[in-house]
């Protein structure tokens, strides 16, 4: 029962591109970190419900797409509109004559690849995107790595290291702990395992998580003794995956709900076009008072959030399920809903 979480996990990247953030700390990079481990128990779960289905990764990657990519072109369209209304003087719109750039967007997988090209980030209707594209790198991999369980902790492990590297400082923090995926796959793999956990389908993941928890946490608390939270992300990072994951845990156990489902159809619109109305509302908005600007700003994006699910997820849900029915077959299974 993940879609109260998943909007409030949306609402506080929202707010924290409108510089609201908790004692100086940003508050959409735990949100984010807390996206990822969502979407390794997702994942895992939908690879282990049909894994004879989605073996072949064809109907897998299929479905990834139609879930992901058509409210995010609508809500590219909206926000270059939304730019190009405010006079295309944001920096996110700044290499708009670059045809590489539109392409690059347009793909979304090279997107997050601005931590070490900061040029990708000057045409980005929807500048949060690079989360997308780290997803789905995350997703070709998905059904190779999950096959094995050796694979999928191996690559856990490496990859926490690679990320404990950069918030310890030896790489830069930013880049390598937080969005570039061999610093942060681990944090995918760690919701996958604790879906394997809870189902008691494999004690090696089971021990993996507590183990990778523990440690994280005393990374966490080690980074805060010698000074390292002051830096880009760290503390964000690290904190996200320890208060997160037992979060995730709870309501894992929790069940389906339908008005839970329906905030979940709202909290990826959230995600998409809230700098639309960044770029077109909140120059006014900033003149009022603090929570009152805050309130107007979010009531305005849950519009247009609710616009976009209309438009963009409602109408592509029957592809889905269609997907979900096509592998199920193959099985001899009923689809999931």
């Amino acid at each position: 029962m993940f879609g109260a979480l998943r909007l409030v996990l949306a609402a506080m990247v929202a707010l924290s591109h409108v510089g609201v953030s908790m004692r100086g700390y940003h508050l959409g990079v735990p949100a984010v970190v807390v996206f990822l481990l969502l979407s390794g128990y997702v994942v895992a779960a939908m690879l282990h419900t049909h894994p004879g289905g989605w073996s072949s990764p064809r109907l897998f990657y299929a479905e990834r797409a139609v879930r992901l990519l058509p409210p995010y072109y609508v809500a590219w369209l909206l926000g270059l509109a939304a730019f190009y209304t405010a006079g295309m003087s944001s920096p996110f719109v700044s290499g708009w004559q670059q045809p590489a750039l539109w392409l690059a967007s347009l793909l979304v997988v090279p997107l997050n690849f601005a931590a070490v090209a900061p040029v990708l980030d000057t045409f980005t209707p929807v500048p949060p995107a690079w989360s997308l594209g780290l997803e789905l790198q995350f997703y070709l991999l998905a059904p190779w790595l999950l096959a094995s369980t050796r694979r999928m902790l191996g690559a856990l492990v490496l990859t926490w290291v690679v990320g404990a590297t950069a918030q310890l400082g030896l790489l830069p923090s930013d880049a390598w702990g937080y969005r570039l995926l061999p610093g942060n796959l681990w944090i995918f793999l760690l919701g996958s395992c604790l879906f394997h956990a809870l189902q008691r389908s494999n004690g090696c993941c089971a021990r993996a998580l507590r183990l990778v928890w523990l440690v994280t946490l005393a990374l966490w608390l080690w980074t805060a003794a010698v000074g390292r939270w002051g830096q880009p992300f760290v503390a964000e990072v690290l904190g996200g995956v320890v208060l997160g994951l037992p979060a995730v845990a709870v309501l894992a156990r929790l069940p389906r709900r339908a008005w839970d489902d329906r905030m979940a159809d709202w909290a990826y619109p959230v995600f998409l076009v809230h700098f639309a109305v960044i770029a077109t509302a909140w120059p006014t908005l900033q003149q009022l008072p603090h929570a009152t600007g805050w309130v107007v700003y979010l009531a305005l994006v849950w519009v247009l959030a609710w616009w976009l699910d209309r438009v963009a997820q409602r109408p592509v849900a029957r592809w889905r399920r269609h997907l979900r029915a096509r592998q199920s077959a193959i099985l001899g299974q009923p689809a999931t809903p």
